[in-house]
């Protein structure tokens, strides 16, 4: 997966969730409005060692 296919991922992804990525972050396994439920659809996709990244609740406003 190409640096710009990560970055649609996650922009497309729903904001505040999760996003679970293959271990060798080729693909997206699983999104999930918590960390649990991205864990748990990626162990359902087969992913045991997902990559997993948090969405931020806005795009427009990142807080550092």
């Amino acid at each position: 997966m190409s640096p710009d296919e990560r970055l649609k991922a996650l922009l497309d992804a729903p904001p505040d969730g999760w996003v679970a990525f293959s271990e060798d972050e080729s693909r997206v396994v699983a999104y999930g409005s918590t960390y649990d439920e991205a864990v748990a659809g990626a162990e359902k996709a087969g992913e045991n060692d997902p990559l997993l990244v948090k969405v931020p609740p806005n795009w427009t406003k990142l807080e550092l």
